[in-house]
């Protein structure tokens, strides 16, 4: 029978640390907050604007997903990103496309 590629060998009886993997929580707590922006956006943005901002989101929580074992500072980096994009997307509507409360 195969070892599974995924588990850790076991070198001590200490039990793993998972403080490697701090950047990867405060990313995916970041998102969660961005999706509140996101859906909240629907205030002041039109119903496809908020759509296409939520498959943005959708987007980066996948790459989150795939990133949070092996690159937990650039799932920490995701929240920035979207606000970012939600930011510049909320603002070019307000002065590009007269969207309003």
């Amino acid at each position: 029978m195969p070892a599974n590629p995924y588990e850790r060998p076991a070198t001590s009886d200490r039990p793993a640390d998972a403080r490697h993997l701090l950047g990867s929580f405060i990313g995916m707590i970041g998102m969660a907050c961005a999706l509140f922006l996101v859906l909240a956006s629907g205030l002041v943005a039109p119903w496809w604007a908020v759509v296409l901002l939520t498959l943005v989101w959708i987007a980066l929580f996948v790459l989150g997903t795939r990133w949070f074992m092996h690159h937990p500072w650039r799932v920490a980096a995701l929240p920035v990103v979207m606000a970012a994009v939600w930011f510049g997307t909320v603002m070019a509507g307000a002065f590009l496309l007269d969207w309003n409360a």
